[in-house]
């Protein structure tokens, strides 16, 4: 079954829990292939993008387990000072852990830049991210963009070999939904209409 664009849209969610059955990379490579005629100012397509599986993800993951461990320490003293339980803390901490695990994803895509290129590029990387999330829930992919990599673009760009001048947009995990978890079936509220949109004329 073929969605169209507007059902794509309505059908799209942010996926937080993963099956572990790996996604084609042929399929990915595909969505990039059709990704990359999204529109652009001045057609500069400023897009830089990594896909990282298999070894190299698994790797990625190590290495930032690592540092996040060492975060997850030092939250935990502070949520200790705060008085703030300490099964309460350990629980926020490992979701916050479990986010940059890529919630279990098989595939994750990094979303670079070059520095220094002006407002209309984040516009570019936008609609270019929004095109590829489209067409992965027309794969019927789940996918989640985590603006929150950028805490560990050091980590990633050292893993990935990516030159430290590039600045690192988001990370993109992908994979099939888990139907069994219960966070999968959020959907997040949406503002109304009339709380956004003036009609003139």
């Amino acid at each position: 079954m073929t969605l169209t664009v507007t059902e794509a849209i309505r059908a799209r969610r942010s996926t937080r829990a993963f099956l572990p059955t790996q996604v084609p990379k042929a399929l990915l490579r595909d969505i990039l292939e059709t990704a990359r005629l999204a529109p652009s100012n001045s057609n500069r397509q400023p897009w830089l993008v990594h896909v990282v599986t298999g070894d190299t993800l698994a790797r990625l993951k190590a290495a930032t387990a690592a540092e996040e461990a060492r975060r997850f320490a030092c939250g935990e003293r502070q949520y200790g000072a705060r008085g703030i339980a300490r099964e309460d803390g350990e629980g926020r901490l490992r979701y916050v852990y479990n986010n940059h695990q890529c919630f279990g994803a098989p595939a994750v895509m990094f979303f670079f830049a070059e520095p220094g290129e002006g407002l209309s590029q984040w516009a570019d990387l936008g609609i270019f991210l929004q095109t590829v999330l489209l067409l992965l829930t027309e794969a019927w992919l789940g996918s989640i963009a985590q603006i929150s990599w950028s805490v560990f673009n050091t980590t990633v760009k050292q893993v990935l070999g990516v030159p430290d001048r590039l600045v690192l947009y988001c990370g993109l995990s992908i994979g099939h939904p888990d139907p069994a978890d219960p966070i999968n079936a959020i959907i997040a509220d949406r503002a109304e209409l009339a709380e956004f949109a003036s009609f003139h004329g």
